[in-house]
Formats: C-alpha cells, structure tokens, sequence
C-alpha cells in the first residue's frame, strides 16, 4: 500500500517562504548588530568617547523606557529620576548597609525599585496625562528630599551621597573593571539590546495593540468590555523596569549614589532625549540619547547646555513633532508610496 503525501496549496507554500526567509534575516541581522556592538571597543581608540558613549547607552536605555510608556499610553513621566536614581539608591544600601554582594544588590535594586514603582502605578495609573506627570515629579522630589534628610544620613549619606564598595564580581568583573569603559560596555551594550528587544516585542504583541487602541479612545474600549486599567498598569511597569535598569547600571558603573541623580533635570535629560529622537520607534530614544551626550560633551563646557538644549528641543517639536527617527520614517514611507 502506497503513501500519498499530502500536497501543500502552491499558493500557501509561496506565502510562508517570504515570511520565514525574512523573519530568519532580521534574527541574521540582529545577531550581527549585537555582535558588532559588543567589538565597538576594539575599533575605538579613545577611551574618552567610549566612556562618552557607554554614558550615552545607559542613559538609551531610561530613554527606552520613557518612550516606550509616551508611545504606547501617552503619558510623560517627569519623574524619570525617581525612578532610576531610585534603583541606583537601593543598590547602595543594599551593598554598604547589608553587606550584599554585587550580584545580589544589583538584581535586588531592578525588583525592588520595579515592585514600588508597581504599587505606585496602581494608584496613579488611571489619572489623566497632565495630573499623571506631576505627580511623578512630586514623588520623585519627595523622594530627593527624603535621601537629603540630615537625621538620615547615617544611612543615605545625605546630601554628600554614598561611595559603594561591592563585594564579590559582577560577571566575573571586579569593581575597579566595572568602572573602566571598555570593560563594562559588553554589559551595557547587551542591556540596551535586551531593553529595546523587549520593548519592541511588546509593542509588536496583542497588549501592545491594545495599548494603542485605549490611547486612542480609552472610553470606547471600555464600552466594548476591555480592561484598560490592567493593561496601562503592565506598560506602566514594564517602563519602569527598564528605567530601574538604568538606575542599576549608574550604580554598578559610577559606584556612587547622590540626591543629583534624583533631581528633575536628571530625569529632564532622559525626557530630551526622547523627544529628539521619537518615542514612536524604539531607536529614537538611542538616537537622541547619542545626540544629547554628543550634545554634552560640546557644549557643557561653555555653560549654555540648557540653551542650547532649550533650542534644540523647541526646533524639534516645531519642525519633526514625531523626533528624528519619525521624520525619517515618514519621509522613507512617502517616498516608497511616490514609487508605488
């Protein structure tokens, strides 16, 4: 008895084929992309901009986060900095106070700060866009104040913050290599590729489209028996998760925590950078956190940064309100319909 194997539709089968080959060259690319990055030390000589731009790439990955809670929710968080300054705060206690290893401080201080930022959200997450930010930005103030108190400082180190001295090896890195560029970049690099493969991923997913369509008109998801509280509050945290990890990242760099990283310029900075690059596609957010750090470093010397910061974020709101991967995208798009 002979087997007759099944024969597949040509017409599905020449479907299928374009999808898999392009799904398999986008992980090709990915790949590539990664691993490119993490040899970026070797094909830069100074270690001056590779220190620039491993401060550029934590500050990316805050930037991630904010943008991807601006795109998908529509809320701006003026409180960035209680958030990663937060986290940076819980790594540093952890470790001096308690005696924690490296390791052990550092993931305490991503779930931590990811856990009261959870209980947070739940309370706040239902507010409007303007209400929403400032009370961010008060929490975040309270918070600057709290770590500033002098019956306090025994334990914070109040105004003159806290040097952390870890014990044990992150990755078996030491301290002393944790704070040399070319050593921690790998890290650092791996962090902002997880981060934005993870925001890309929930944006590409069911939550992601649910988002978007209670942004568009939350009453109407509502009538048709959606729960828009619990999905706002799971951006909410995923934000904040990635922000914490920012946080993290300061802390096992820089081994110092001060009230500075809890002040709202700090937490401005992420918000700028942001908005220059576009929230609406996850590399805007690290094209305008490269621009503001290139930004930094050529005009903080002069002491006009904010000017000149004032001027660039005006120029791109008035003339690309979707930042600079958006007006790229929209100019690619009417340029391939010109061609269709």
């Amino acid at each position: 008895m002979s087997a007759v194997p099944a024969a597949m539709p040509q017409g599905g089968a020449a479907q299928v084929a374009p999808k898999a080959r392009g799904k398999a060259l986008r992980v090709v690319m990915l790949c590539v992309v990664v691993l490119l990055g993490l040899l970026l030390p070797m094909a830069m000589g100074s270690s001056f901009y590779l220190g620039l731009l491993t401060q550029a790439a934590i500050l990316a990955v805050a930037a991630v986060g904010v943008g991807f809670l601006m795109h998908h929710c529509g809320l701006v968080m003026f409180g960035v900095a209680g958030v990663s300054g937060g986290a940076t705060y819980l790594v540093a206690l952890s470790s001096m106070a308690w005696g924690w290893n490296a390791p052990a401080s550092a993931v305490f201080g991503l779930l931590g700060t990811t856990m009261a930022f959870a209980l947070v959200g739940a309370l706040i997450v239902r507010a409007r866009p303007l209400p929403f930010a400032m009370l961010t930005l008060a929490l975040a103030q309270m918070l600057r104040q709290l770590v500033s108190i002098t019956g306090l400082r025994h334990i914070t180190g109040g105004d003159d913050g806290i040097s952390i001295s870890f014990n044990g090896s992150v990755f078996g890195m030491t301290q002393a290599e944790l704070a040399q560029p070319s050593v921690f970049w790998p890290v650092v690099w791996l962090a902002l590729c997880g981060s934005m493969l993870l925001a890309w991923r929930v944006s590409r997913s069911r939550l992601g489209l649910v988002l978007r369509a209670i942004r568009a008109n939350e009453e109407r998801m509502r009538f048709s028996g959606f729960n828009t509280y619990l999905p706002r509050l799971g951006a909410f945290v995923l934000a904040g998760f990635i922000i914490a990890l920012a946080g993290v990242l300061t802390a096992l760099h820089s081994a110092f925590a001060s009230p500075e990283l809890l002040d709202f310029g700090t937490g401005g900075n992420t918000l700028v950078a942001t908005i220059i690059g576009g929230a609406g596609n996850v590399f805007g957010p690290v094209l305008g956190s490269l621009l503001f750090a290139l930004g930094q470093d050529r005009f903080g010397a002069s002491g006009h940064l904010e000017l000149f910061t004032g001027i660039a974020v005006v120029v791109v709101i008035a003339a690309f309100p979707d930042g600079l991967i958006g007006f790229v995208r929209n100019l690619w798009s009417r340029k391939r319909d010109a061609r269709d």
